[in-house]
């Protein structure tokens, strides 16, 4: 064989042996995804039979052992009997001043507004009461452990009130009702979020020194609350 047959022999030769070593690469190549998929598969039907037992391991919802929320409804919310107009402007700086103080973190001025025993309780949507106070110690003390958190937390709260209506039950008490929103802006982000959405249901009482708070309860609209800005 000459010289230069040979060395076209050798080249073929050469060339055949690269593509079968690169079909062995891409062959192995292949086997690997095949195994990585096989495990994630098998990964993924562990977990999803898994999921049931965990769900299912999940202690009891909470709300079954809460007591019920003491709200009994209005019946004046389609005819209302208006309170005189000075006495409605009054009640309605009291709303104004209370939710300035929850803004302003700030319980000065707050005492005057509650009569010593007053009572105050958070519900959630599904009427189970989350938190009770009865009185007005107990109640201060409440906001007081709220601001303190928030301002741990440099949250700054705003308590948007509207829709309020007022009935005059006598001449020294009213109910009253107003839609509430509130949002939260933590020091980290830009925008201000949602922290939750509720009806608030008053009672005015009026003694010698004014008119004051004599219950309040807030019922959120959804049915799970977590720390929040009452």
């Amino acid at each position: 064989m000459s010289f230069s047959k040979r060395l076209s022999w050798w080249r073929s030769a050469e060339i055949h042996h690269r593509r079968e070593d690169g079909m062995a690469a891409v062959r192995g190549d292949f086997a690997n995804r095949v195994l990585r998929t096989k495990l994630a598969l098998g990964m993924a039907v562990v977990m999803a039979s898994a999921g049931p037992a965990i769900a299912q391991s999940d202690p009891a919802d909470p709300a079954s052992t809460m007591p019920d929320c003491t709200y009994q409804g209005t019946n004046y919310l389609l005819s209302v009997t208006n309170p005189p107009s000075a006495d409605r402007q009054f009640i309605m700086d009291l709303l104004h001043r209370y939710n300035w103080a929850l803004d302003e973190g700030s319980l000065i001025g707050v005492d005057e507004m509650l009569r010593d025993d007053v009572t105050y309780e958070l519900c959630n949507s599904i009427e189970k009461q989350v938190e009770l106070k009865q009185n007005k110690v107990e109640l201060e003390e409440y906001l007081e452990n709220l601001s303190n958190e928030l301002g741990h937390n440099s949250a700054i709260t705003r308590h948007i009130e509207s829709n309020t209506l007022l009935n005059a039950v006598d001449a020294d008490t009213v109910q009253g009702k107003t839609t509430v929103v509130v949002t939260i802006q933590f020091g980290g982000i830009e925008t201000p979020v949602l922290d939750y959405t509720g009806a608030l249901h008053t009672v005015f009482k009026r003694d010698a020194s004014g008119w004051k708070f004599a219950s309040i309860i807030l019922i959120t609209d959804g049915p799970k609350i977590s720390f929040r800005a009452r």
